[in-house]
């Protein structure tokens, strides 16, 4: 077949990989929303190969999650890879750090789950080009068959439905009665959900805590729930909106009832006078209130301007984060899930870099969330 292309809202992606997996296609097929991109090589109707801008979606966090790798291992890895320019999973098994077996079965759990979690995409949209040729594929050779994978999106369409009626977003707090509990292993997901629900957490910052996608938190979740083991807690639900981005929200003030073009203006004028920071939020602002290529284009320039200088302030050369508030008073702070779970990582032996590279947040927002956590004095930088 040919190249084929759309928008998903008259074409599903459920409905693209059945028709796809139908016909045997080899080729590539990226899928869009907004600054999400996902690329996906495909052979006789079975996905080989996945790449994902998202770093939830990082072949590492999701061995991570099902625990044949911790943080410090990945990020030990990570530097392997850079001085060898080997692929991850063929030095996790050449080092001897997790058995080939594993590895394969993580691969064909990264391509699931990334098509998986575009399923309810209702904006966005794909292009497949079509091949003669099978793609060459470098690593470890595996497949996952799309028609597999949308046959597993009809049974999660009807679970997640389920799922919603009891927890109907990330920001809710649990409860759990240990009493009604499965019998469970030290260092279990269930022994580590459990704990986390007793630190206080809401579930969006158990998903970053495990390195987790939300359909397998939830999933298990759920499953607890139905022991009534879990339940929502009655504890006020914990703020959406991250307290360091209290800055970016007083440049937005700019453009608050200001028309795309003008907010965008005066990003491009912030962004020439070398203002990155509040160019960057209110391009962000201008792409919110009228997205168009214009818009994209402004706030990807000044995304990788930010990210340039963030880096130079808090990364280069390595700076060690310190706590400069207790643990307990911590506790006390309207921080959101992202902030939490940076600055549970603060060990201080760690620098910003490992902690960035190794966890499941784009390098930016996580950056930003640093620099916020410094302006603040809730974090002192070290030169190591």
């Amino acid at each position: 077949m040919r190249g084929l292309s759309g928008d998903f809202s008259t074409m599903p992606l459920k409905d693209l990989v059945v028709y796809l997996g139908n016909r045997r296609v080899t080729g590539s097929l990226k899928v869009e929303r907004g600054d999400v991109r996902k690329q996906l090589e495909l052979r006789d109707g079975h996905v080989v190969s996945a790449s994902s801008n998202q770093p939830r979606e990082f072949f590492g966090q999701f061995l991570i999650n099902m625990g044949h790798l911790t943080e410090d291992q990945l990020e030990k890895a990570f530097a392997t890879q850079a001085q060898t320019r080997v692929f991850l999973g063929k030095i996790l098994v050449m080092t001897g750090l997790v058995a080939e077996a594993t590895v394969r079965s993580a691969l064909s759990h990264k391509f699931r789950e990334m098509l998986l979690d575009a399923f309810h995409w209702s904006e966005g949209g794909f292009a497949f080009e079509s091949s003669e040729t099978a793609p060459e594929v470098a690593g470890l050779d595996v497949s996952v068959d799309l028609l597999d994978i949308h046959r597993e999106g009809e049974f999660r369409e009807t679970a997640w439905q389920a799922i919603r009626a009891v927890f109907p977003s990330g920001v809710v707090r649990l409860s759990v009665d240990e009493r009604k509990l499965p019998e469970r292993k030290p260092g279990s997901m269930d022994e580590r959900i459990v704990q986390l629900i007793k630190d206080g957490l809401n579930i969006d910052g158990m998903a970053l805590a495990l390195h987790a996608t939300d359909f397998f938190l939830y999933q298990r979740l759920y499953a607890l729930y139905r022991l009534d083991a879990v339940k929502v807690s009655e504890l006020e639900p914990e703020p959406e909106t991250a307290v360091v981005v209290e800055e970016e929200e007083d440049a937005s003030v700019i453009g608050s009832e200001s028309s795309a073009d003008e907010v965008l203006q005066a990003a491009q004028l912030f962004l020439d006078a070398g203002n990155v920071r509040d160019a960057e939020a209110l391009a962000k602002r201008a792409h919110e209130l009228g997205p168009s290529p214009r818009t994209a284009e402004l706030l990807k320039k000044a995304q990788e301007r930010l990210v340039v200088e963030l880096r130079r302030e808090l990364v280069e050369p390595p700076r060690v984060p310190a706590l400069q508030v207790a643990p307990a008073h911590l506790k006390t702070l309207q921080l959101t899930a992202p902030e939490r779970y940076l600055l549970s990582r603060i060990d201080g032996r760690r620098d910003v870099a490992a902690i960035v590279h190794v966890s499941p947040l784009q390098e930016l927002d996580a950056l930003k969330f640093f620099q916020g956590f410094v302006d603040r004095g809730l974090v002192k930088l070290t030169a190591r």
